[in-house]
């Protein structure tokens, strides 16, 4: 690793830094984050969450922070959006139809601003809002909504990836990214909308190379991410094929594996 060339760092959150839906992280990563942007570094946290959520759980840095929040749909920095790709609003409402069909799954829609759920769907409601600290909001019926999704949801309490039959792979996948986030999550984006993309849109915004970039993760929507950074990590307990796409296998999230790289690059 060459040190010194490293300008631009982005890590996953859920199975990376954390469990999936943590409400916290381990503090002494807001001290090794507060030294990384003190020598110019930038550091972002790329997650599926919210801009709002991820924002909640880095709150002592999150001023200089950069947010590719939405599965990379969306990113925000020092409070300005750099960018976001909605979906098309009757694809979404289309959406909400087909997984009202599936057996127990609920409906996460994520717009810009607010996250959205409709009454039956508390489950999810309640671990967004309470755990994970989203800005959410209850509505009767999602199809009444008018604004677009950056990013839609599909939560199951068990194991979303094997509940969604082939006909919803097969309809869904052909124009939009279809992506697991953990057992639970999985999320349907723009065709064009993966944390890869989102954070090549970053580089160029701030003039950082795929060589000065380094980035963390753990599941299968975080693969384009590592793609685009030379010094990419998968963590010790990454499923298999993150662990053969990145460059190197960081410690297991359980032992704080991204803190322990960070500290080692310092």
């Amino acid at each position: 690793m060459e040190k010194h060339k490293i300008k631009l760092i982005v890590t996953d959150i859920d199975g990376t830094l954390g469990p999936v839906s943590t409400d916290r992280i381990n503090e002494e990563y807001y001290e090794v984050i507060r030294e990384l942007q003190n020598r110019g570094i930038i550091f972002g946290g790329a997650s599926g969450r919210s801009s709002y959520a991820i924002s909640r759980l880095f709150e002592p840095v999150k001023d200089r922070m950069i947010f590719l929040a939405d599965n990379g749909a969306r990113a925000v920095y020092e409070g300005k959006e750099l960018f976001s790709v909605p979906m098309n609003l009757a694809d979404c409402r289309e959406l909400v139809r087909d997984v009202r069909k599936l057996p127990d799954c609920q409906s996460v829609w994520q717009s810009c601003e607010k996250t959205y759920f409709e009454k039956g769907d508390e489950e999810i409601y309640h671990i967004m809002r309470d755990s994970m600290h989203y800005d959410c909001a209850m509505v009767d019926d999602l199809l009444t909504l008018t604004i677009p999704s950056t990013k839609f949801t599909i939560y199951h309490p068990v194991n979303a990836e094997k509940i969604i039959p082939e006909a919803f792979w097969e309809k869904w996948g052909k124009d939009h990214q279809l992506v697991c986030a953990g057992d639970n999550y999985m999320d349907v984006m723009d065709l064009h909308a993966n944390k890869g993309t989102g954070l090549k849109k970053i580089q160029e915004y701030f003039g950082i190379s795929r060589e000065e970039t380094m980035a963390f993760g753990d599941n299968i929507n975080d693969m384009e991410m590592l793609e685009n950074a030379a010094e990419s990590y998968a963590v010790g307990d990454a499923r298999e094929e993150v662990r053969q796409a990145a460059r190197h296998i960081a410690p297991p999230m359980k032992e704080d594996g991204v803190l322990q790289v960070l500290k080692t690059l310092l």
